[in-house]
């Protein structure tokens, strides 16, 4: 994985954890929609972390600003829980 996917794998990480915040905030903890998007967010998590563990790479982009405009990444899926959330513009 390159810089460029490295940086876009964190962009999806920074978007799927306000996602779930989101989520928290509309539904609660328990909620079918907020576990199924916690679980998303742990699999970006785990490939993160398998990306460094293969490598050896420092985490170089951890302190680097993201602008989350430019997060090109898609919650949906034909058997989500949730209803499809849109951002303000």
């Amino acid at each position: 994985m390159n810089r460029y996917e490295t940086v876009t794998l964190i962009q999806q990480m920074e978007h799927a954890r306000q996602h779930l915040h989101d989520l928290y905030e509309e539904y609660g903890f328990g909620h079918a929609c907020v576990l199924e998007q916690s679980m998303l967010l742990d699999e970006l998590i785990n490939q993160y972390n398998r990306m460094y563990q293969t490598r050896k790479q420092p985490h170089h982009v951890l302190d680097q600003n993201i602008n989350n405009d430019d997060v090109m990444f898609s919650t949906s899926s034909p058997f989500s829980l949730c209803k499809t959330m849109t951002s303000p513009a």
